[in-house]
């Protein structure tokens, strides 16, 4: 009786101590994702759980409820300004909008909690915890399909030469490396816990071997990779094939724009003249920068958008069509690209739709979603992701947050866009992290393919971003100002762009195998 309370009672601290290192990492990781950019502790965000999970090695539900909980504490404090768009915009009462923001972190942190649980199945057959981590991770950041896809890796955005490698592999191969640094640090910090350090010294030795060799690796390799970009673009340089490329930012908020249209294309027009006149070849507007909305089939929109401009504008607007008995009518976030004259050259519709902004999910089947939330638009997805041209020049239009999906970039990029073009609107989200997270989320899908990236937004941040992930011009937030920057058409096809995620697949396989031969090895035992 004696022994099994001693026990009870170890258990329950080992318990409680795994979920104090699953709140620690959390907080660790928020702190050190892009947003809050404290970018330092990414390298040992992961390592009180995984201290904590070499000391207690735990059951699979465990080792399942503590990851979880790490993740679900990583996005409460990484995903908070959520609930500003579903309070201001989507009108939900505040405990609705808390109750859907807390079922999107118990969502997103899931792959938090598969991650951990895979990772205990490895280690309780064999394999240290270190590698099973660090390969598992990749494949549950690939895999898992989260509504706002965010990367361990992505707090590094700002170290150029660190995420250069990720044209070969995406950010998938950085999280990687990230993962490793993390488990040599728990792993060498248990072993000096336990008092093993010495006596085991192979046990610790290898993965801080391994860690070494893939960051040192990783630098060298982003030194080499950044010069050979720098080449390529100082040759572009030397052909003169430079775009004098402006962004108009006009501070219109949501509800700003909807009630005063006229108002915001005023703005859009009295800054887009300040840009000609400076000599800009293309005139970029955000997301619904037009706000009146366009039948589709217009060949020229002059007289409506572009008025007295005379440099070829892309700019965001609202499209719509009706059925033929004019009754129903369904309605485009579309992006138009039109000549000097206002002829239109051509559109593209944005494919991926914001949940609660502009649609809501299930609303197809039940209708009376749409009445709880009258904001909410009700958009239909756009079918194709084909460049726009101008001056035989392929722009690749991304709307909102489609330049933060690796995914779907990869399908642009197979029609081998010059340049890459984001117009969005931040005003959803307030005054918050969110416009930084999604700058830094962007600047990876330059970096992958070696293409320019622009970004024009209603309210900040609007940005241009060069083949090496390099934000050379940036905008504040909630400002009414323009940009206006040189970027060159490029035409290399980097592997990531041409053979997408292999590394996940390369991960995958490894795990299939080795989980394979691990089982098959402790039937073996078992039958012995």
């Amino acid at each position: 009786m004696r022994f099994r309370m001693r026990a009870l009672l170890t258990s329950a601290r080992a318990e409680k101590a795994g979920v104090a290192a699953a709140l620690l990492s959390g907080i660790l990781y928020f702190l050190g994702f892009c947003g809050f950019g404290i970018h330092q502790l990414v390298w040992i965000a992961l390592v009180p759980w995984m201290v904590w999970h070499q000391w207690r090695q735990p059951h699979g539900r465990l080792a399942l409820g503590t990851a979880w909980l790490m993740g679900f504490t990583a996005h409460l404090g990484g995903y908070y300004w959520i609930t500003y768009m579903l309070e201001n915009f989507g009108h939900l009462p505040i405990p609705v909008a808390y109750f859907l923001y807390a079922l999107l972190c118990i969502a997103q942190s899931s792959l938090f909690g598969l991650w951990g649980y895979v990772s205990n199945w490895f280690c309780a057959r064999g394999m240290p915890l270190w590698l099973a981590a660090a390969l598992i991770l990749p494949v549950a950041e690939w895999l898992y399909p989260a509504l706002f896809p965010s990367y361990l890796a992505n707090g590094l955005y700002r170290q150029l030469t660190l995420i250069q490698s990720a044209s070969i592999w995406g950010v998938l191969g950085l999280s990687f490396i990230v993962m490793l640094v993390n488990g040599a640090l728990a792993t060498t910090l248990h072993a000096l816990l336990a008092g093993t350090a010495q006596r085991n010294w192979s046990v610790w030795a290898l993965p801080c071997s391994v860690a070494l060799v893939a960051v040192v690796g990783n630098y060298f390799l982003g030194t080499q990779l950044l010069a050979n970009t720098e080449a390529e673009i100082q040759a572009a340089e030397a052909r003169q094939s430079d775009i004098r490329i402006g962004t108009v930012q006009s501070n219109m908020g949501i509800f700003e724009k909807r009630q005063q249209p006229t108002e915001g294309h005023k703005r859009h027009l009295a800054l887009s003249r300040t840009l000609e006149k400076k000599g800009a070849d293309l005139i970029v507007w955000p997301e619904s920068g037009y706000f009146f909305p366009l039948r589709r089939g217009r060949k020229n929109l002059q007289a409506r958008v572009s008025q007295d401009l005379s440099t070829p504008l892309l700019f965001g607007g609202v499209s719509f069509d009706r059925d033929k008995d004019g009754k129903n009518s369904k309605i485009w976030n579309t992006a138009y690209l039109t000549d000097a004259k206002g002829e239109v050259l051509g559109t593209y519709d944005k494919t991926y739709l914001l949940a609660f902004g502009e649609y809501i999910p299930f609303g197809d089947w039940f209708p009376f979603l749409y009445k709880i939330s009258p904001n909410t638009g009700k958009f239909t997805k756009g079918t194709h992701t084909n460049p726009l041209v101008l001056n035989n020049i392929k722009y690749g239009v991304l709307i909102c947050y489609e330049d933060i999906l690796p995914h779907f970039v990869l399908d642009a990029m197979r029609h081998q866009p010059d340049v890459l073009i984001n117009i969005t609107n931040d005003a959803w989200f307030g005054d918050t992290h969110e416009p930084v997270i999604h700058l830094a989320l962007a600047t990876f899908r330059s970096v992958e393919h070696q293409r320019y990236l622009v970004r024009s937004t209603n309210t900040g941040i609007s940005a241009m971003i060069s083949p090496t992930g390099e934000i050379f011009r940036e905008s504040g937030t909630f400002t009414q100002e323009t940009l206006l920057g040189t970027v060159y058409p490029l035409s290399t096809q980097t592997p990531y762009s041409r053979f997408g995620n292999w590394f996940g697949w390369l991960n995958l396989v490894i795990l299939v195998f080795s989980g394979g031969w691990l089982y098959r090895t402790q039937l073996r035992g078992k039958t012995v």
